[in-house]
């Protein structure tokens, strides 16, 4: 009797090593392949990340049914057996259902991939792991890490490369002369780090005090709240420069 249970605790470690062992080779070979950037594109990363978390539970549910077998346990007789059990948990298990249905549906319909910048809800930020039950993302503007239940997920918006800023100016300078200060803002956001272009994109609309002049820039992203900062500044400084203020919104009040 005891060299049985010492063949079936034995074998049972067995199984539970090399169960692990596969998941170990498997989790090395698809972070060697994301490693490789330059070659991955962002649909095959969020395929491979999902594939991991899918073997994961594959490996662990192949693991426990074999050990159980070994052990002289008849799992056929268990499944078969569950009834009730199986319906409450069931219920039960809904959420984590919804989770890894709603997953799927992101990845089929790509509402967005790793390392795509998304804003769900009031949040704005890159993706780094999407699995069958949550989205694990950074925000761009604070750095903070945040995992978000995939049944959460309604809608979600891919921010775009491109981005705008508005110069307001006094309507009482002259055309020409603005757009000559906004092409030395150009010229100077140019050398911004990070920043694939910008270009003025002309008189965007009258304000009630001031006329707003538009510039259009292209970067990833994850850089675009620094770059805003930047180019603000680089604002500033020039119509400093060249003594304009910028409007703001004046009440003129009168005492009868």
């Amino acid at each position: 009797m005891r060299d049985i249970i010492s063949t079936e605790l034995i074998v049972s470690l067995i199984i539970v090593i090399l169960g692990f062992l596969i998941y170990f080779l498997l989790k090395c070979l698809i972070n060697k392949i994301l490693d490789k950037r330059k070659y991955v594109s962002k649909k095959k990363k969020t395929y491979l990340k999902l594939f991991k978390s899918i073997f994961k539970y594959v490996i662990l549910i192949v693991v426990v049914v074999l050990v159980l077998q070994v052990n002289g346990i008849n799992v056929t007789s268990i499944i078969a057996g569950l009834g009730i059990a199986s319906v409450i948990a069931g219920f039960a298990l809904q959420d984590a259902i919804k989770d890894i249905i709603m997953g799927f549906n992101i990845i089929v319909d790509e509402y967005y991939s790793v390392g795509d910048v998304v804003r769900i809800g009031e949040i704005e930020g890159k993706v780094l792991e999407l699995g069958l039950k949550s989205t694990k993302m950074v925000d761009i503007n604070t750095n903070d890490i945040f995992v978000i239940a995939n049944r959460e997920i309604s809608k979600s918006l891919v921010v775009s490369t491109q981005f705008d800023i508005d110069i307001p100016i006094p309507y009482k300078e002259k055309i020409s002369r603005v757009e000559s200060i906004i092409e030395e803002i150009i010229s100077q956001a140019k050398d911004l780090k990070n920043i694939t272009n910008i270009e003025y994109r002309g008189l965007n609309k009258f304000g009630e005090s001031a006329i707003y002049y538009k510039i259009r820039m292209y970067a990833k992203a994850e850089y675009q709240p620094q770059l805003k900062r930047d180019i603000n500044r680089i604002i500033k400084l020039e119509l400093d420069k060249n003594n304009i203020d910028i409007p703001y919104l004046q009440v003129d009040i009168h005492n009868k």
